[in-house]
């Protein structure tokens, strides 16, 4: 059952709270843990690394040689983490003691995006050499090659029913799979210019597709029409993310920026800035505010929301998103 429509935000307030990472580096992938005050984050020095969010210390969980690791995921129940290195390899991780587990057969070439199912029995990947793959999160689950793609798959996402899963091509398709079977349900739709990214909203009702020349278009699921296009700045959109109430969209660009629009209205009603290199990755924490008080007190307000932007220029930035009413 989806949940009902949220009225459309009248002001978005963003502010800085913090900055985390190592300059130098490129920042490729994030992700929050559901439940600890940690964010995952990769890079193409090919260091997984863990940030405290309330002290902003880091734990180095892999260092990788003469290779990026660029996909990174978490799954619902904070129980595993994925991620993806240049060569190809899928890493897992038990998050209760950051223990490195068996690390299954994948792909021939870089894995870009890595996605867990809703229920965290199933993860998906895609990867450089055109390829994606659903496969169970048990040791010796076989893998499901999902074929269609003629280029790069960019992105890969579940829906939250979590029966339907969306990649994102080079060759400027935006393909619809069923899960766990992974059988192919439709091209949702054909483009001239390489889509990048893909996410579901929260609530089920939306998949955003970004492209190549910083255009966002939103498709509703349950009619399969265009519902809107965002206007975004000139070059690509590089990651997106919706608010854990699906009524903002965080949109990653080359140009160095983050943008928060309201889906109901596209609108542009906010904008991150500082990072001096590509918004590689946007993030939003599903933690309770409470959780995040420790971070900073503002974040106890209900309203308000913490959001996190990694950039090819090594760092992660944490916001706070203010949302009235």
């Amino acid at each position: 059952m989806q949940n009902r429509p949220v009225p459309p935000p009248e002001q978005v307030h963003l502010y800085l709270i913090r900055k985390l990472g190592n300059p130098g580096d490129q920042v490729l992938g994030a992700a929050f843990h559901p439940s600890l005050s940690i964010i995952a984050t990769t890079s193409g020095s090919g260091a997984v690394q863990l940030w405290e969010l309330g002290t902003g210390s880091a734990q180095l969980l892999v260092k990788l040689h003469n290779t990026s690791l660029s996909a990174i995921a978490c799954s619902p129940d904070g129980r595993l983490l994925a991620g993806g290195d240049g060569n190809g390899t899928l890493w897992l991780w038990d998050t209760r003691a950051w223990k490195p587990l068996q690390r299954p057969n994948s792909h021939r070439f870089a894995i870009l995006a890595a996605a867990f199912s809703p229920d965290g029995q199933m993860l998906a990947t895609s990867s450089l050499d055109g390829s994606a793959y659903l496969r169970g999160i048990t040791i010796g689950s076989p893998s499901i090659a999902l074929k269609g793609h003629t280029d790069v798959v960019e992105s890969i996402a579940f829906h939250p029913a979590g029966q339907i899963l969306a990649t994102a091509s080079q060759d400027g398709t935006v393909r619809l799979w069923q899960s766990p079977e992974g059988r192919p349900l439709t091209t949702l739709f054909q483009s001239q210019e390489w889509v990048t990214s893909v996410a579901f909203s929260p609530n089920g009702r939306w998949l955003a597709c970004g492209l190549e020349t910083g255009e966002v278009q939103i498709w509703g699921m349950q009619d399969g029409q265009l519902y809107r296009r965002l206007a975004g700045p000139r070059g690509g959109v590089l990651s997106l993310a919706f608010s854990p109430d699906s009524r903002l969209l965080t949109t990653g660009n080359e140009d160095s920026t983050a943008r928060l629009w309201v889906v109901e209205t596209g609108r542009s009603v906010a904008t991150a800035s500082g990072h001096e290199g590509a918004v590689s990755a946007v993030a939003f924490s599903l933690q309770t505010t409470r959780t995040l008080g420790t971070l900073s007190p503002q974040l106890t307000d209900a309203n308000i929301l913490l959001l996190a932007t990694g950039s090819h220029d090594g760092t992660v930035r944490l916001w706070s998103v203010s949302v009235e009413p």
